[in-house]
Formats: C-alpha cells, sequence, structure tokens
C-alpha cells in the first residue's frame, strides 16, 4: 500500500460528486464529463491510495469505509481551498493588503486624518503604514521603493521621473493672530502687510518657512522671527501667548480653550493655496490594494 500520494483538486471534486450522487453517470452530468472519463479518474485514485474507495453495484456505488474517510477529508479540504482562493482574490481585488504612503506634515495634519478613517471604514482588512516625509522625499522614496505611494505639495515635477500624479485636497494658508490683535479684523491680508510684525515660525528647515522666506525675499524684505518650533500646535500656543503672529495651513490651526481665541486671516497671494497630490508608480506596477487607495482619494477632489 502506498504511504503518500498526490492528488489533484479536480479529481477529489469528481470523487465527492460520485459519492454524494451515488453513480459514475450522474456524477458525469453533474460535472460535465463522459461517464467513462470520471470513472477512469476514480479508479486511478483507488490505484494511487492503495485501497478499494468505492462498492460498485449494478445500481450504483457507495464508499467503502476508506472511502468514506476520504470523502470527508476531501470535503473539508475543497472547502478550505475554496475559502484560500475567496481570501486571495480579495489581495486581487484590493479588499485586502497592505500600502506604505510617505506624506509631508500639512497633509498628514489636514487631510490624512478623515481620509484613512473613511477608507479603512470602507475596508477594514487593509493594513496602512504611514510616515512623515517633506515633499522632496516623498518623490526619491517612491522611486527607491520604501513607499507605495507618497502625498505632498507641488509635485507636478514628478512626471518627469516616470511616476504618475494626481490631484489632492488644496491647503490654503491663513494669518493667525490673537484675537486682540491689531490684524484681527482684517478680512483677508497680503503677506507683505504682515512683515511689521514679529512671526513664529516652523524649524528653518521646514517647506514652509522656505515658502514664507521666499515669499519675504521677493518684496526684498526679511521676517522678523521671534520663536522657531517644530510643530503647529506649539506655534499656535505661542501665538495665544502673545508672542507673535504666524503664517500657517488654515486647517492647521488648533487652540488651547484655556487662553485667549485665535482669529484665521486668509492671505490674498496667489502662492497662498497650494495644491497637493498623490504620487506613485505607473498602474502596471501597482498592487491592487494600492490602486484602491488611489481611486479612493480620486473621489475626494
Amino acid at each position: 500500500m502506498h504511504t503518500t500520494w498526490r492528488y489533484d483538486p479536480t479529481t477529489l471534486r469528481l470523487f465527492i460528486a460520485t459519492c454524494e450522487e451515488g453513480s459514475f453517470a450522474k456524477a458525469a452530468e453533474r460535472e460535465c464529463m463522459g461517464a467513462s472519463a470520471v470513472s477512469k479518474r476514480i479508479a486511478e485514485l483507488e490505484e494511487a491510495v492503495g485501497s478499494p474507495l468505492l462498492y460498485r453495484f449494478s445500481k450504483g456505488v457507495q464508499p467503502t469505509p476508506a472511502g468514506t474517510c476520504l470523502l470527508e477529508h476531501a470535503q473539508r479540504l475543497l472547502a478550505e481551498m475554496l475559502k484560500l482562493s475567496a481570501d486571495l482574490s480579495r489581495f486581487t481585488s484590493g479588499e485586502r493588503g497592505h500600502v506604505r504612503i510617505h506624506a509631508n506634515r500639512s497633509s498628514i495634519i489636514q487631510f490624512l486624518p478623515d481620509d484613512l478613517s473613511s477608507f479603512l471604514s470602507a475596508h477594514p482588512h487593509v493594513d496602512v503604514e504611514l510616515e512623515e516625509r517633506t515633499s522632496e522625499q516623498v518623490v526619491e522614496n517612491i522611486l527607491g521603493n520604501q513607499c507605495d505611494l507618497g502625498i505632498g505639495a507641488g509635485l507636478e515635477s514628478a512626471v518627469q521621473v516616470g511616476l504618475t500624479v494626481q490631484d489632492y485636497h488644496v491647503d490654503r494658508l491663513a494669518l493667525v493672530v490673537r484675537e486682540d490683535h491689531a490684524l484681527a479684523e482684517r478680512v483677508s491680508i497680503e503677506f507683505a502687510e504682515t512683515l511689521a510684525y514679529r512671526h513664529i515660525a516652523l524649524h528653518r528647515d521646514s517647506p514652509l518657512y522656505q515658502t514664507l522666506d521666499k515669499a519675504a525675499k521677493a518684496r526684498q524684505a526679511t521676517i522678523n522671527y521671534g520663536v522657531h518650533l517644530q510643530s503647529f500646535d506649539a506655534v499656535c500656543r505661542m501665538i495665544q501667548g502673545g508672542l507673535g503672529i504666524a503664517v500657517i495651513p488654515d486647517r492647521a490651526v488648533c487652540e488651547s480653550p484655556e487662553g485667549p481665541a485665535l482669529v484665521r486671516v486668509p492671505l490674498k497671494d496667489a502662492w497662498a493655496s497650494r495644491q497637493f497630490h498623490v504620487v506613485a508608480h505607473p498602474r502596471e506596477m501597482r498592487s491592487a490594494t494600492t490602486q484602491s487607495f488611489l481611486d479612493f482619494l480620486q473621489t475626494l477632489v
């Protein structure tokens, strides 16, 4: 008797059908095959197993004890294979999988919390790995396959290195002041008008700092910085403390209920509205899960 044997799902399916239908003819009809082909497959299976699997009668067949044992295992095995196929199909459809996202600070603070929450509610079996990077690093990391997609501001040029670019949200910068500040009553303001006041800013390596510095130099002016900080939260706390004013993304403004209220004054300058983009490898290089997330983001713009 053979101690090991190879099986194939088709033969097991035919064996199950034969046992359940009670004859080769009915099993063949059910499986859309010839009765002789079904009988031959079962005979080969019996030879491989080394034991009779069916009692053969003039009016049909019944499983032997060995056949009953095989039938129980085969039914469970094929059920598991169907489940495996269904589970794997979720990966190819994007229902399951893993997405690595690198995004700049502004998008993480302003947009991604709500957007990721909505996506993961609809795709609970997808794992998302999010890391903060500058907009410039986002493109480099996609090219280096360190992430699947990236989000940042002003990434139109990524198409020149073979990446795809799609629009995301628009980020609007605003002047943030205390409610008792001289500029708090303004409906809108040009950045140049704020240069007479002490500013609070992010660290010098931040893209926002560089944007504001460039805007000031275009006016042949300098910004009077009093404090440099690492986060928008800290910037807002300093404004509430009366240490200066700041230009930050409108949706990044947060204030402590224990301090004075903060007022947002929209900037009139064209550069104060920044288009954010999502960049990724060409479609044929993306996983189904990454494509599913990109399709979801496309519905938001």
